[in-house]
């Protein structure tokens, strides 16, 4: 949607020295403590970026878990873990991306990697997205809730959202009209971190390629076992 682009464009800093740069190599430093090598999507250095890319650290935070309310912390996570940020009452892009990462549960099962790999969920809209919500949510979207490296975050209130999801995560979002029936003009962007709590891959976009996200995320876990 065209009213989105804003959003998209502020999710890059600099972009025209950034994209200019990359002619010589985007990334001017070996990134340290990755795994796999460095991505040819990124369109940008990471330094550049309004959300951690490749090679930095994951923001570490302490979010709820919806369905329980024990503390879920980021810092804490010693497995590979796969991090986005949707609201429940998105009309597009959000089913998109929850659809995708359930092909990734999915996916992940068949392997026999579940147990391997946390899958985190954060909604940026509390007041609505209740437990009840989220939990019609995973029935519409095929995601197995009920799994232990399933996550649903769902932060305290609006403020809370919007200081770890906005401005930690840099994933921007803002509200879009007013009463019951407002939605979001918002990024997606999903984020591959390692157990060192370093970003793999920070993938754009609701629609995951779940092979490669898959593949990307056994390649991580091999090699911490």
């Amino acid at each position: 949607m065209q009213r989105r682009s804003y959003l998209r464009g502020a999710a890059v800093i600099g972009t025209a020295g950034a994209t200019a740069g990359c002619l010589g190599g985007m990334f001017d430093e070996t990134a340290e403590n990755v795994v796999l090598a460095e991505p040819d999507d990124q369109g940008a250095d990471s330094s550049a970026l309004a959300y951690p890319a490749y090679g930095e650290s994951f923001p570490a935070f302490t979010l709820p878990e919806a369905f329980s309310d024990e503390p879920f912390e980021s810092a804490e996570i010693e497995r590979p873990a796969l991090y986005t940020a949707f609201y429940a009452f998105c009309p597009a892009e959000c089913m998109l991306l929850l659809g995708s990462m359930a092909a990734i549960q999915a996916a992940l099962a068949e392997r026999g990697r579940q147990d391997d790999v946390d899958l985190v969920a954060i909604t940026f809209d509390p007041t609505r997205d209740t437990p009840e919500k989220l939990e019609t949510n995973a029935e519409q979207r095929g995601i197995d809730h009920t799994h232990k490296r399933w996550h649903y975050l769902r932060p305290e209130d609006d403020a809370q959202a919007e200081r770890i999801v906005g401005e930690r995560l840099g994933i921007g979002f803002e509200q879009d009209g007013g009463g019951d029936a407002y939605e979001f003009i918002h990024l997606t962007i999903t984020f591959l971190v390692n157990p060192d709590g370093v970003v793999e891959r920070a993938y754009r976009g609701e629609r995951l390629d779940v092979d490669r996200v898959v593949s990307d995320l056994e390649t991580v876990v091999d090699a911490y076992i």
